[in-house]
Order: C-alpha cells, then structure tokens, then sequence
C-alpha cells in the first residue's frame, strides 16, 4: 500500500531534521571543547614534569601569573561537581588520555550521524523544491 505524505509533514520532517541536525552540532563543538582542553591539560602537566621551576597559569581573561610548582608528582583531579582524588601526574595524564580518546570516538560517531543527518534533510528539502517547481509550472500553465 502507498502512503502518501503531505506538503505540511515534509516540511515539518524537514524542521525535526534541522532541528536533530542543530543539536548534533552543538554536541561536536562541546567534544570538541572537551578533547582540545584535555589536549592542553596534559601538555600543561607534562611541561610541569619538565621544568617545574619557572611556569605561567592563565586566569582566563587574557591574564597570565607566574607560577613555581612545589610538587611535580602529584595533583588532584575532580571526579565529581566538588569532590577530588589525589593521584600521580601520570596516572592523571593516562586518565586525560583516556577521556580525550573517548572524545575522539565520540567525535567520530556524532559526525557521522551528522552527516546522515544533514544528507536526510537534504534530500526532503529537494522533495520540496521540487514541489515548488511543480506548483509554479502549474500556475504557469493555468494563467496561459
């Protein structure tokens, strides 16, 4: 049996898509965030393992201070909204890795369900136009 869809339904699959489309974007960009902070935490935390004498720490806002750190073999990192753990810097480093690796997975994936996302969009946005053509050519005929 064929189903038939309106005007209206293609139009409103189209504003779903989008719609999927614009959240699947805005979840790359935080990935995205997410694998290149962690890209520079652990260059951060190899380069205190280095030379941990003299170091700048940005504030944000553009403002750097100078910085000595007193222990290079230990930190703490969060693993919840206020709670911390004491570990190694490499055992934080091999952590940071391992999110950035998962990031990197993940960035992958929502990527390609962009992409299938935006070639459906694409595809019912044609349907439409090619509706619209329809419909001018019908006016065309009629006013003649």
């Amino acid at each position: 049996m064929e189903q038939k869809i309106t005007e209206q339904q293609l139009v409103q699959m189209a504003q779903q898509e989008e719609a999927v489309l614009k959240s699947k974007q805005r979840f790359l960009r935080e990935i995205s965030k997410i694998i290149k902070d962690s890209a520079k935490t652990i260059d951060a935390l190899k380069e205190i393992k280095k030379n941990p004498e003299k170091m700048y720490m940005n504030l944000g806002a553009g403002v750097l201070i100078e910085v000595e750190v007193k222990n290079t073999e230990k930190c703490k990192r969060a693993f919840a909204e206020n709670g911390y753990v004491e570990e190694t810097i490499q055992e934080a480093i091999k952590w940071i890795e391992k999110r950035k690796d998962n990031g990197q997975k993940q960035l992958e994936k929502i990527g390609q369900d962009a992409t299938q996302s935006e070639a459906r969009l694409n595809e019912i946005i044609g349907i439409l136009r090619q509706i619209e053509n329809k419909k001018r050519k019908q006016f065309n005929i009629s006013k003649k």
